[in-house]
C-alpha cells in the first residue's frame, strides 16, 4: 500500500499533523512508543491545551510568571493567559486518540524515492513529513549542513518537590550558568527542575545537583538533550518539517510545545486541502513556508535576546525587569508573546471522538 501521508515522529509535532488527516491513509513512526521518551518540562498556555480538546493532561494552572535573581525575584501575573503544566504521556495519548493513523513503532533511517526505509522494510509515500526532533533525522539526509551546534541549546532536567504555584525561572551567572538559566515548573503532585545552556554546553548534571543542593532538593532520574533556538527551512526537497526538525522551538524562553503544537496543526490543515485536491503541491508548499517566514522576525528577535542577556550587567537586567513589573509594559509583552501562536479551532476539522487516556 502506497500511504498518503508518512510522518516521522511521534511527539508533539507529528501527532498534531496527524490529527488534521482524519479519513487518509497515514503511517506514523517513532522508534518509541507513543507517549514514551519525555525530555521536555511540559509546559505551556492553557488556551492551547483548550483549543486543541487537550485540557483533561493538565496537572497543574498557573497564573504567574517567577523570575529569582541573586538579589531580587520578579512576579508577573499572568491570570488573563494562565499557564500549565501537563503529562505528557497523557497528552500524546489524548492526540493521538484525535487520529485513525496506522503506528509502527520504528526508527525513519532513510529517505527512499517514494518513501521511508526502517528495519521493518520501506514504506511508499506520497507525502513525507519529518517531525523527528532537532536530529530531523530524515531531512538532514538530503541537506547535511541542516544541523548547526551553534544554533542549538541544552537541557538537564529531573523531577522533584518545590512546593510552589507558577512557572519559575533563575538567572544567575554568577553561581549557576555563565550563559544559561534553571527552571522549576510544579506539576501537581511534583515539580520539572531543569538547567538549560545557551552555549549548547551538555556537561550539565553538576550544575543541576549544585542548584537542587542549594534548595535542599533530591532528584528522580534525569532526561534532557538539544533543542534548536534558530529556524531552519520548513520543507528540504519536498519533505514538510516541522517541530524541533524545523528549528521552531523559541530562543531565550526554550518553548517549543506550543510552536510544535500551532505549525503541526496548520501543516496538517493543508496537507489534508491537497489531499483533497482543493491545493496543488506547490500552493501547499508556499503556503507552509509563508506560515513560517510570517513569523521570523519574532525568532529572530529572541535569538538577539538570547545572544545579549550573557553580556547584559546585571543592575540593568534588574532595571529592564523592574520596568516589565509595570501591568501597562507586561500586559503588552505578554499579548504579543502568547498570540503569536495561538490556534484558531474554526481552521481544524472537528476531532475524532477522544478515547479516555488515563
Amino acid at each position: 500500500m502506497t500511504y498518503d501521508v508518512i510522518i516521522a515522529g511521534a511527539s508533539f509535532a507529528g501527532l498534531a499533523v496527524a490529527a488534521q488527516l482524519g479519513g487518509k491513509r497515514v503511517l506514523l513512526l517513532d522508534r518509541k512508543p507513543i507517549g514514551a521518551g519525555q525530555t521536555s518540562a511540559c509546559g505551556t498556555l492553557v488556551s492551547t491545551l483548550e483549543s486543541l480538546g487537550l485540557q483533561a493532561s493538565i496537572r497543574q494552572v498557573h497564573k504567574r510568571l517567577v523570575l529569582h535573581t541573586a538579589e531580587r525575584i520578579f512576579a508577573y501575573p499572568v491570570a488573563k493567559q494562565p499557564f500549565c503544566t501537563f503529562d505528557y504521556a497523557h497528552l500524546c495519548r489524548l492526540l493521538r486518540s484525535q487520529s485513525d493513523a496506522e503506528f509502527l513503532q520504528a526508527p525513519a533511517l532513510a529517505l527512499e524515492q517514494h518513501g521511508v526505509q526502517t528495519p521493518q522494510g520501506t514504506f511508499a509515500g506520497d507525502i513525507v513529513v519529518d517531525a523527528t526532533g532537532w536530529r530531523a533525522a530524515l531531512a538532514v539526509r538530503r541537506f547535511p549542513g541542516l544541523i548547526r551546534d551553534d544554533r542549538l541549546n541544552f537541557g538537564l532536567e529531573t523531577s522533584a518537590h518545590y512546593q510552589d504555584d507558577g512557572l519559575h525561572f533563575w538567572y544567575d551567572p554568577g553561581s549557576i550558568l555563565p550563559q544559561g538559566v534553571a527552571w522549576a515548573f510544579p506539576a501537581g503532585d511534583h515539580t520539572r527542575v531543569g538547567v538549560g545552556s545557551y552555549a549548547g554546553e551538555t556537561r550539565l548534571k553538576n550544575v543541576l545537583d549544585d542548584f537542587l543542593g542549594g534548595m535542599n532538593l533530591g532528584s528522580n532520574g534525569f532526561h534532557g538533550g538539544y533543542f534548536p533556538h534558530a529556524l531552519r527551512p520548513p520543507l528540504v526537497d519536498n519533505v514538510f518539517l516541522v517541530g524541533d526538525a524545523a528549528g521552531q522551538c523559541l530562543a531565550l524562553t526554550g518553548e517549543g510545545i506550543r510552536p510544535a503544537l500551532f505549525f503541526g496543526t496548520h501543516l496538517g490543515v493543508l496537507l489534508r486541502r491537497l489531499l483533497a485536491e482543493e491545493l496543488d503541491l506547490q500552493a501547499v508548499q508556499q503556503r507552509y513556508r509563508t506560515l513560517v517566514e510570517h513569523r521570523r522576525w519574532g525568532y529572530e528577535w529572541l535569538c538577539r535576546a538570547q545572544r545579549m542577556l550573557p553580556r547584559l550587567p546585571l543592575p540593568v537586567l534588574k532595571v529592564m525587569m523592574g520596568f516589565m513589573e509595570q501591568p501597562i509594559v507586561f500586559d503588552q509583552v505578554i499579548k504579543v508573546y502568547t498570540r503569536t501562536f495561538r490556534l484558531d479551532a474554526a481552521e481544524m476539522v472537528p476531532a475524532l471522538p477522544v478515547v479516555s487516556a488515563p
